[in-house]
Parts: structure tokens; sequence; C-alpha cells
């Protein structure tokens, strides 16, 4: 690397610095950067304004910059605010659609900048545009007149927008890198550029090495850490571009900008993600935990619940046989007979119903509560499943109760979807189920189960929804809570069908929601990813 030059003076001659300004923007190829006069008229344009919005400069300049605004925007009157604002505050930020020639949107994030002259009148605006659709850091192309390109460039307070000669040493200076990196341009002006890099980046070459590659490759794209004058760093955005005239490398226009504050949010969210995931770990652990617990408990439980059967049948047998030698037996009293018979035959066996319906039900509860314990452990075989299929086999095996209960059941066109057949089979058979048990009897019970793909995102929804009782608003969030029934006077039932819904879909890595109303009926929504993922 030769030498450093002698620097060069800022009482350089105007023509020399304008000529280095107007490289400086010529350079800049993902920025669209141009003038608006006082009235919001186009004034200038340039190869980046052109790639990004499609005009040519003889096709926008003159034209009032509210054609680059949806037609709804313009009704509003946001582009005259836009520049109320900026001509009252000095400058104005927004993120919002813009429109392009042939008519296509692209998301901008716009800086309005006004210019003013030595004697504080308004001579116009800066206008900067940045193409974020693609979200990727766009370089603004400049074109703009010898002194207007330098009162632009001037102007722009968010970027660090300078000019280094062809061995990196700084020619020009703006306002922007100025509060940026915190140099006064007679300070930094002829000093190396290397002197915003951490001392062991320099040390290592990385400064030589990004000229290298925007002089052979034309631009240098990254994000690191830069250094501050007063030795603070911020995580910055860079894009070295080599500037060439007739063919000839001219230097390397350099455009900076403050993403710290982006990179801090985005290290909150991976510590946050990583918490989260750990914290997911857990949980999952100690879910196991309980279902290894219920398992074990329900399984201990149903051994005595058996032997309770078998001890109620036991005494069922053993009163008919006392009562039966009781009768057989001339010698007992007739009164102490007919007190037997109404013991044994009456309370007895009125008690033993009691016993044997309770050990019943405790044992549907235990069968429940091993269903529920073996979802967690089964392995479920994904396909890509005919979910319409599978709904219109579950209408049929329901016939008996559509036709006891007089339903009307519609089935709409329904996505397939990447989930396991039979999981999906226990979901709709249980939620049809619970339309049809739950139905209203005032009236014709009405059961319809629709859906939609969204390949955009990438998901397959479903509802199931009837007109039925419905559920009091009060007990909407403990729908899914086990043992909870709400009308226990539909029929029997342990209050666990819609808890194991819940965990098949949550399996899935689904979502389901509810939403009903008493005396109009209950809507049950499913989300299911619809990617082919592993088992």
């Amino acid at each position: 690397m030769n030498g450093p030059p002698s620097p060069v003076s800022l009482k350089a001659t105007e023509e020399v610095t304008n000529e280095l300004f107007r490289l400086l923007v010529q350079s800049v190829k993902d920025y669209a950067i141009f003038l608006l006069d006082a009235s919001g008229h186009v004034a200038s344009w340039n190869e980046g304004a052109q790639r990004i919005k499609g005009y040519t400069e003889t096709e926008i300049v003159g034209k009032h910059f509210s054609v680059f605004y949806p037609q709804s925007v313009k009704d509003s009157g946001w582009p005259d605010y836009e520049l109320k604002t900026a001509a009252a505050e000095g400058r104005f930020e927004d993120e919002g659609w813009r429109v392009r020639n042939d008519g296509s949107m692209f998301w901008a994030d716009v800086v309005i900048t006004a210019l003013r002259d030595e004697s504080g009148t308004l001579v116009g605006f800066a206008k900067v545009t940045r193409d974020l659709t693609e979200r990727r850091q766009a370089e603004e192309e400049l074109r703009q007149g010898e002194e207007r390109y330098r009162l632009l460039v001037d102007a722009v307070q968010d970027y660090a927008i300078f000019m280094l000669d062809p061995n990196g040493y700084v020619m020009t200076w703006n306002s922007g890198a100025e509060r940026l990196k915190g140099y006064k341009a007679e300070e930094i002006i002829g000093q190396h550029f290397s002197k915003f890099y951490p001392p062991e980046r320099a040390a290592e070459g990385f400064p030589e090495q990004e000229l290298h590659i925007a002089r052979t490759e034309g631009r240098f794209e990254e994000e690191n850490w830069r250094v501050r004058k007063d030795g603070t760093c911020f995580w910055a955005n860079v894009v070295l571009t080599a500037v060439y005239k007739d063919g000839k490398l001219q230097g390397f226009s350099k455009v900076t900008r403050d993403i710290t504050d982006r990179r801090y949010l985005t290290d909150q969210l991976n510590e946050r993600v990583a918490e989260l995931a750990e914290t997911n770990r857990t949980l999952g652990e100690k879910n196991r935990e309980v279902e290894t617990f219920v398992y074990s408990v329900s399984h201990d439980v149903r051994g005595p619940l058996v032997n309770l059967q078998g001890f109620n049948r036991e005494i069922q047998r053993s009163s008919a046989e006392v009562l039966s030698v009781l009768e057989s037996d001339p010698a007992v009293p007739a009164g102490v007979l007919n007190r037997a018979r109404h013991i044994i035959s009456g309370d007895m066996r009125e008690s033993s119903a009691f016993m044997e319906s309770a050990v019943a039900h405790l044992g549907r509860i235990v069968d429940a509560l091993l269903r529920l314990s073996r979802l967690g452990r089964v392995e479920y075989e994904y396909s890509f499943t005919n979910v319409s299929e599978i709904v219109k086999s579950v209408v049929r095996s329901l016939q008996g109760t559509i036709q006891e209960k007089g339903a009307q059941i519609i089935v709409q066109d329904l996505p397939s979807v990447w989930a396991d057949p039979s999981a999906i089979e226990q979901i709709f058979a249980n939620l049809i189920s619970n339309a049809l048990r739950y139905s209203d009897p005032t009236r014709r019970p009405r059961i319809e189960i629709g859906g939609s793909s969204d390949s955009a995102e990438g998901l397959a929804r479903y509802y199931v929804k009837d007109n039925g009782l419905g559920i009091p608003e009060h007990a909407i969030r403990d729908v899914f809570t086990a043992f909870r029934r709400f009308h226990p006077e539909a029929g029997p039932g342990e209050g666990m069908g819609l808890v194991m819904v819940r965990r098949v879909v949550e399996r899935h890595n689904g979502k389901i929601r509810v939403e009903s109303k008493v005396g109009q009926g209950t809507l049950f929504s499913l989300e299911f990813p619809n990617t082919v993922r592993n088992a």
C-alpha cells in the first residue's frame, strides 16, 4: 500500500468537491435519493430511483412525488402532510406501501429532509427511499446536480455516506457520518478508513480485504462491529461500492448505518427462544412423568375395581342364598322372614346396584385416564391424509345416532393434511359425537364440517359447527379441562373427550379454539401445519 497522500484541504475548489459528491451519489445503486422542489415536484432523478420505482428521468422529472403513493394514501393527504412535517421539523421518516411505474407495490422506508439555503429559505427536499420488500439494506444511487448532490448527501442524517480514494483514505464526509461516527470533517478527511474498525480487525487486515473484494467484485457488504471516535462500538451495516469513471477506479463509496438496536433485539429474541426451548423441554419431561404416574396409578386401580365387582356379585349371591335358607326353614317366624326379605331384596339389592354403578363409572374414568396417558407415548405415523374421506367415514359410523336425532350433517370439501390418519379420525369422531350428544331438543340438529388450506402460511384449517345447547360463557375457559361437563342431563360421559382432542391436536403442533353461545351452538376451529415432518 502506498503511503498516505497529503490531506485533502477543506478549502478545495468547489468544482472538485462537487465532482466527488457527484461520483459518490452515482456510485450508490441500492438507494433512491433524489430532490423535490419546495412544492413536492421531482427536480432530479437517478439510476437507483429508476431501478426501485421504474420511471426514467424524462418520465418523472417535473411530476409531483405523490405519484409514488397508493390512491387511498393520496386521497388522505398524506404526501402533503409529509412535506409539511419535514419543513416544520427538518425531517420526516415513514414506512409504508409505495407504487412503482408498473403499478406493483413495494414496502419502503422513506426519509424526507428539508433543504434550506444560507438564509434559511426552504429550497426543496432531499428524499431517500429504501426498498425493504426483500429485507435487505439498499444503497441509494444519487444523480443530482453538482451543488444539489452536495446538499443532498450532506442533509442525510441517518446514514454515513462518504467517499474513499482507491487506497482507502477518506475524501468526503457528510453530517450523517459525523453523527454516526463522531468525527468532524476536518478531523477525518485524509485519514485511513481502518480507524473505524476494532483494533484487532484492523490488525488482521480486514479493511484491506474489503477494498480488494469491492475492487474485484464491484461491491462488498457486511454487518459487524465498528468504532466511533469516542471508542464506543456499534453494530453496523456497511456497503462498500467501487466507483469507476471511464474504466478507471476513482475510489469507493461507503454507506454505513447503525443497526445496534436491531442486533440487540435479535440477541434478546434468541436468548428468549433458548429459554423457552429449555422451559418446554423441562415441561415435556414433567409431563411425561405425570403421564407415567397416571398410567401407573390407573393400572393399579383397575385391579381393586375388578375385585370390588367380584365382591359385589359374591354379596349378591350370598344374600340370595341366605334368603333361600331362611325361606326353607319352617321354624323361622314369619315376621323375621319378612324383615329379612325386605333387607335382602330391598336395601341390600339397592345398595349393591349403587355400588355396581359407582364401580362401573370409576372404571370408565380409569379407562379414560389410561387412554389419555397413552396419548403422550403414541408414535404417530404421518402421511398425506385425506381428511374428507375420514370425516365421511366417521359420519357413516354415526348413522344410527344421526337418524335417531334427525340430524342434518353437512360436510364441505376438506383439504388434506400431513398427519396421522387415526389421530384425525379420533379428533373428528369426538367433535361430531359431542355435537350430536349436546344437540338442542327444541330444534333439528344441524352440524357443519368445513375447512380451507393456506398455502402461503403452510396451514390446513378446519371447523365443526353446530346449533346445539351451547356452552356457558363462564365455562368456555374450562372446556378442555378433564372431568368438566356442562350439560350432564344430555347423557353419560366422563368429561375427557375434549381433553384428549386437544392433546392429539397439540401432538400434531396444531391449535384448537372454541366459540359458543348458550341457545345458539358451538364452533370448534382447528389449525394444523401442513408440512412434511418427522413423526
